[in-house]
């Protein structure tokens, strides 16, 4: 008790300090840090009641965040994309690193077949009912075709990277963590190519997207991950000097190399992971280097996230919100569990998975 007391009241001054400095274009490094250091030490403090730690790094970011009290501008969060890249490109680098398709638990055939029927009857299930509500029951937002269409295909997004988030703090191994953590990734890419090729046919001038620019991005920045692996496995081989800091400045090299080439450092960094962990016996010993700090990226990531979280439009669409999030919770558990029993599986894919995939990016 007296110990919360204390850790309470250094987040106070810590605010309060953040509040002085406000104005201070000068002293935004210094911002940055004490509002990363009240969201780790928030952190720790809900986690103990059982609050996921992201969480609170989402809602410290939306409380500093230029659309609440404004202790940081637009520019400022603009300018921390980079860092946020790099947070994002460690995170796909475990993710793929936690794949492996050689067990005989999560065969890649079942899971392809899994992820696919799910974003199906995902897809159809929201898009039948957005055109019912649009056509009987008159709601003006589902009568417009392409809107829908869009709709539909963001109600079934996922993040690979909540996911893995989850998965590393609950400590989660086993059947049901591959499922989840491949099938986000599968589907992840999914609705990529799905997003370009709807914006491709119904978006308006200015919007177009090219299907064969986006693919081709896509299937560019895969094999690029297949040569960073090979490049991080070559090191691992016969240099073996430092792995954790040669890890660490192979990500911020790689994720400015994705940027300037304007590949998916996303996809990227899952390939590599994939390829080291699947193709070399080094995939363990990349994620094991890459645990020791990874609450840190972790806090810089959805800490970021949240701070662009624009809190004036989600109250504007709140009761839509509400609806698009109950209503994603039951496909996502219908879908699932048709999916499951489709391809024969236990219970716990069937009933529980679906729960692997609300966050949502």
């Amino acid at each position: 008790m007296k110990q919360n007391i204390y850790n309470i009241t250094f987040i106070v001054v810590c605010f309060l300090a953040l509040y002085l400095l406000e104005n201070s274009l000068q002293a935004f490094p210094l911002r940055l840090g004490i509002a990363l250091l009240v969201s780790f030490i928030a952190g720790e403090i809900l986690a103990k009641a059982g609050l996921p730690r992201i969480s609170t790094y989402l809602i410290i970011g939306i409380i500093t965040g230029p659309y609440a009290v404004s202790f940081f501008s637009l520019k400022e969060v603009a300018d921390l994309r980079i860092i946020d890249s790099i947070a994002l490109s460690t995170i796909a680098f475990v993710a793929g690193s936690d794949i492996d398709f050689r067990k005989g638990s999560t065969k890649f055939s079942k899971i392809l077949s899994f992820s696919l029927m799910q974003f199906i009857i995902g897809f159809s299930a929201a898009l039948l009912i957005f055109y019912i509500m649009g056509q009987f029951f008159h709601f003006s937002l589902f009568t417009n075709i392409s809107f829908i269409l869009f709709l539909a295909l963001i109600l079934n997004a996922v993040s690979p990277a909540t996911t893995v988030a989850v998965i590393k703090e609950t400590g989660s191994k086993g059947k049901l963590t591959d499922y989840v953590l491949s099938t986000a990734i599968l589907k992840d890419f999914t609705i990529i190519v799905c997003f370009s090729i709807l914006l491709s046919l119904l978006g308006s001038q200015g919007e177009e997207a090219s299907i064969t620019k986006v693919l081709t991005e896509e299937f560019v920045s895969a094999a690029a991950g297949v040569a960073a692996g090979f490049a991080v496995f070559v090191y691992m081989r016969f240099v073996r000097i430092n792995l954790g800091v040669f890890l660490f400045l192979t990500i911020i090299i790689i994720t400015w190399i994705c940027r300037e080439m304007h590949l998916s450092n996303l996809m990227v960094f899952i390939t590599a992971g994939v390829f080291l962990n699947n193709f070399t016996r080094f995939g363990s010993i990349v994620t094991e280097s890459i645990d020791k700090n990874f609450n840190i990226i972790l806090l810089i990531f959805f800490f970021s996230a949240g701070m662009v979280i624009d809190l004036k439009a989600l109250m504007s669409m709140f009761a839509l919100a509400v609806f698009i999030v109950i209503l994603r919770i039951v496909i996502l558990y219908v879908s699932c569990y048709i999916s499951g029993k489709f391809i024969k599986e236990d219970f716990k894919i069937k009933q529980l998975s679906f729960m692997g995939f609300i966050g949502q990016a």
